[in-house]
């Protein structure tokens, strides 16, 4: 596999301007996450798998908030060097773009299921990330929010991986790519 891209300018600006916009529509989700799950935190039963589809519909409330203006960003500013603009920047981009930022969301799904069992049940821990709220920021459950944050961050990390490979490759292709 030719590897001469990394040497490029271009390839470090684009990477720069997707993270940015990365990380304007993961503070989005994360706040969203952290208020919508306090409010829901005490509906949250033992079942794990219950548990779990509850978390998911809680993160579509932070992925549909964030959508809009990271698909705007992506389209006009983060891959501005993509071959058909006027594809991407459609209503049928946005449709494809949606879809491959829903596989995303899965993707983290999984991981974030995956830290909830390891911080819960299978490390002994005990601790329910699921329990989250601001005020365990401070309070004696700072370990609730420590943990969530961790998972949330191992969570974006592999949703911001299959992000950039799909967006790169199939989105918003280049000539060089």
């Amino acid at each position: 596999m030719n590897m001469s891209f990394l040497k490029s300018k271009a390839f470090w600006g684009e990477l720069f301007r997707f993270l940015a916009v990365g990380i304007y529509g993961t503070l989005i989700d994360y706040v969203v996450e952290v208020w919508v799950t306090s409010f829901f935190s005490s509906s949250l039963t033992s079942n794990h798998v219950s548990a779990f589809f509850i978390q998911f519909g809680i993160s579509l409330v932070g992925f549909l908030i964030a959508l809009p203006s990271t698909w705007s960003l992506s389209a006009v500013w983060a891959f501005k060097d993509a071959e058909d603009k006027e594809g991407t920047r459609s209503a049928k981009g946005m449709a494809k773009f949606a879809l491959f930022a829903f596989l995303g969301l899965l993707c983290g799904a999984i991981v974030q299921f995956l830290g909830y069992m390891t911080c819960i049940e299978w490390s002994g821990w005990g601790i329910n990330i699921l329990d989250i709220d601001f005020s365990t920021l401070f309070g004696s459950d700072v370990l609730v929010f420590w943990s969530y944050t961790v998972v949330f961050v191992l969570k974006t990390a592999a949703t911001t991986i299959f992000n950039y490979v799909t967006r790169k490759f199939i989105l918003y292709k280049t000539k060089t790519a």
